[in-house]
């Protein structure tokens, strides 16, 4: 039975047009997401900044990001991922001679959502100014930064990362292993068992579906999720997933904060927030975000 709770939605289009422009894919707590597609050599990120008290990861679909941190400058290309601690100065362009389209992502959000909306609608100098200082960034600290060799950048699709599981119809990479975040790349072939249907108390869940359809479980039915398409589960909400179809599935899991999952699937963490759904049927599904990038 397919849930009548969950369903794709379209995302909050915040500015430009449906080729270049900046779209609002989620808000939650612990998790806030645009998708960015910019035009080629474009230089129009923000000043260098830093984040005292959340983390800013990004994804890049398409495209050349440069990374510029207070020790140099690092590229970023299609397929990988980039995490930036709390208190790192940073800042990014695009660099590719060709379009990019990214995630920029905050952990937790911080109010991120408000943040992006207001640089948009912002008409003037002093309401841009109200905008930032409503929201955690921050210009070049006059006392110590975090040390920029924190910086985490990696290839997916098996190029870069600690592989936990290798074996035939499954890999499980793990390729962000941090207190706000953890990001698993994991590779299903067809009709391969995922995890049964679960509940987090203290923490969100996310997929991000780049191959492949993955069917999620609720407790009122199920859902096929294919590529190109995001998945938040809120603290609270029981969910679990397999790849029912006839090809192979490949998705990007996050969990925000991380609450050990890097040691969980190590096999280190038996505590992992992680529990059987509870006998009320846990919180509403219908707060699941599930949207389609564009």
């Amino acid at each position: 039975m397919e849930s009548v709770s969950v369903q794709p939605v379209e995302a909050e289009h915040i500015a430009g047009d449906d080729d270049l422009g900046v779209t609002l894919l989620a808000d939650l707590e612990q998790i806030g997401i645009v998708e960015v597609r910019s035009p080629p050599y474009c230089d129009a990120g923000p000043p260098l900044h830093a984040h005292a008290k959340h983390a800013e990861a990004f994804f890049i679909f398409d495209g050349e990001l440069t990374f510029r941190l207070e020790d140099g400058e690092h590229r970023a290309e299609r397929e990988t991922w980039v995490f930036v601690p709390p208190e790192v100065v940073h800042t990014f362009a695009v660099t590719g001679d060709s379009p990019a389209r990214f995630l920029d992502i905050h952990v937790p959000s911080s109010g991120f959502g408000d943040f992006a909306r207001g640089l948009h609608a912002a008409r003037s100098e002093d309401e841009l100014e109200a905008v930032r200082a409503a929201f955690d960034q921050h210009p070049i600290p006059e006392y110590s930064s975090a040390d920029p060799e924190l910086l985490v950048l990696r290839r997916a699709d098996g190029a870069d990362g600690e592989t936990i599981t290798d074996r035939p119809g499954r890999r499980a990479t793990l390729l962000v292993d941090a207190e706000e975040l953890t990001v698993t790349e994991f590779f299903y072939g067809s009709g391969e068992r995922g995890a049964k249907p679960h509940v987090h108390h203290h923490h969100a869940d996310g997929f991000l579906v780049v191959e492949g359809e993955f069917m999620f479980a609720f407790r009122d039915g199920s859902l096929p999720v294919p590529a190109g398409t995001l998945v938040l589960f809120p603290p609270g909400v029981v969910h679990g997933f397999d790849n029912d179809s006839t090809a192979n599935a490949r998705c990007f899991n996050l969990h925000m904060p991380s609450s050990g999952f890097g040691n969980y699937l190590r096999g280190r963490n038996p505590d992992f927030d992680q529990h059987d759904p509870p006998a009320d049927g846990g919180a509403d599904p219908a707060s699941v975000i599930a949207v389609r990038l564009r």
